[in-house]
């Protein structure tokens, strides 16, 4: 049985990877947000599909929007990629031209964990899937780490917005600026992202293209407290790939009804 169980996964993962060869390497087209999209770290409104797998960084992504909002849906599936995520967050730039360099350029960053929350959710990621590795029969049980992810996640990291003043703004906000990331049952990790369009400020009412940029950024220097016998254990090792930041640039046009 076990046998079987695990080809079945080796099929499912083999698949996953045809798919992501098919898929463009940046998304190639604009399109409009389902209307019952939700922003609560889950697909379940796109049916596990997005508009491209990047190379560079090696995550799906979908770039969508309506009248009001311009969302980002990402999805990571390999290990030391979602680590690098975790440690030092993803950040989105949208230009007001197709040009790379607008001094005015919004940015939202976003997981922002530092620190020993970092590390805790750091650790628990590691453990469930040195879980998985071990016994790839199993289904690892994600509840735990979500519950510890939403309790550490607090913030989201903003600039070029010029009625937000403040450089890191609660998950929590009044402002209709959504971020929110979970895991599903195979450790696969989501982030949704929804930011209003009246902050990004495009040109001629956002009919002309604009250039974005996805950053997968380092890990964040962690600062150990003095007493680091009641702080827990530091994060596992950094592999010396996510030293480095991976980004890649894209052309978006606001989709119309």
């Amino acid at each position: 049985m076990k046998t079987i169980i695990a080809f079945a996964a080796f099929t499912l993962l083999f698949a996953a990877n045809v798919i992501a060869q098919k898929l463009p390497n940046k998304q190639e087209k604009s399109i409009l947000a389902p209307s019952d999209i939700k922003i609560d770290g889950m697909t379940t409104e796109w049916a596990g599909k997005f508009q491209a797998h990047n190379n560079a960084t090696d995550i799906f992504y979908t770039l969508c929007n309506d009248d009001e909002k311009l969302y980002l849906i990402i999805q990571a599936g390999y290990d030391d990629v979602i680590d690098k995520i975790l440690r030092g967050g993803i950040t989105l730039t949208i230009n007001h031209t197709l040009k790379k360099k607008d001094a005015n350029a919004v940015t939202i960053t976003y997981p922002v964990l530092r620190d020993a929350d970092m590390s805790a959710v750091s650790n628990r990621f590691g453990r469930k899937t040195n879980e998985k590795r071990e016994d790839k029969t199993i289904t690892p049980k994600v509840d735990d780490l979500n519950q510890l992810l939403e309790a550490k996640d607090k913030l989201i990291n903003v600039s070029g917005i010029p009625a937000i003043t403040d450089p890191s703004i609660s998950v929590y906000n009044d402002l209709v600026l959504k971020a929110v990331s979970k895991f599903d049952s195979n450790l696969a990790y989501t982030l949704e992202l929804a930011i209003p369009l009246k902050y990004l400020a495009l040109p001629n009412n956002g009919a002309d293209a604009f250039s974005y940029q996805i950053k997968v950024n380092p890990p964040a220097e962690i600062r150990r407290p003095a007493n680091i016998l009641t702080a827990g254990p530091p994060p596992p090792p950094i592999l010396t790939t996510s030293f480095s930041t991976t980004d890649f640039w894209g052309e978006y046009t606001l989709a119309k009804k």
